[in-house]
């Protein structure tokens, strides 16, 4: 059995081009985060000499960000499927981002959480596809913090997205039948746990 590459993998589920939406939310003091705006993006990932380039348009200002590497960071966690995680290897009493994705083919779903002890700083949610596949779009987004569940949750027909202190998942029902999770975390400690992922064929 041959060993993981995770950067064969990560290249393997998410070179090429990828075009969707940008949703953007905000913290609020009552511990709701609601949507302040969306743009539309495309996003390239491609090797070139060796270094992988991901660069992000943003198709409403027309500006670009990029980020390169040769091979995937250490805090990068990487699933055989192609799902991964990005954010810091520990974490503490100051501010923090995780960033989740979920690839299916030719769709992804991203969610970037900022928190901040046990409170949310802001989110953005990503829904992409490969060109000319449609990306359906929520209405205007709200992210209530459900006290009992101790944690933020949003909710649309075919995505969730669940914050705490300590963890972010990322859950994606893409048709019925066929759905995956994925759950970066940290210890008591702070300190960076395995990567958690299921999926239901």
């Amino acid at each position: 059995m041959a060993a993981f590459d995770p950067r064969a993998t990560l290249l393997a589920h998410n070179a090429g081009l990828w075009e969707g939406y940008f949703l953007q939310l905000d913290g609020a003091a009552d511990g709701e985060a609601v949507e302040r705006d969306r743009f539309p993006s495309r996003l390239l990932v491609e090797e070139r000499a060796g270094v992988i380039h991901a660069d992000l348009s943003n198709l409403a200002s027309g500006s670009v960000r990029s980020m390169r590497f040769a091979e995937p960071p250490p805090e990068m966690q990487l699933h055989p499927d192609g799902h991964w995680s990005l954010g810091p290897d520990r974490i503490g009493a100051w501010p923090w981002v995780s960033e989740l994705c979920l690839t299916l083919g030719d769709q992804r779903r991203r969610a970037v959480v900022r928190l901040e002890g046990e409170r949310l700083i802001s989110a953005v949610l990503v829904l992409e596809a490969r060109p000319g596949l449609a990306v359906p779009l929520p209405p205007p987004l709200r992210l209530p913090r459900l006290r009992e569940a101790g944690c933020w949750l949003w909710r649309s027909d075919d995505l969730e997205l669940r914050a705490a202190l300590g963890w972010v998942e990322l859950h994606w029902l893409q048709q019925p039948g066929q759905s995956v999770r994925l759950r970066r975390s940290y210890s008591p400690y702070g300190l960076l746990e395995p990567l958690e992922a299921s999926a239901a064929p």
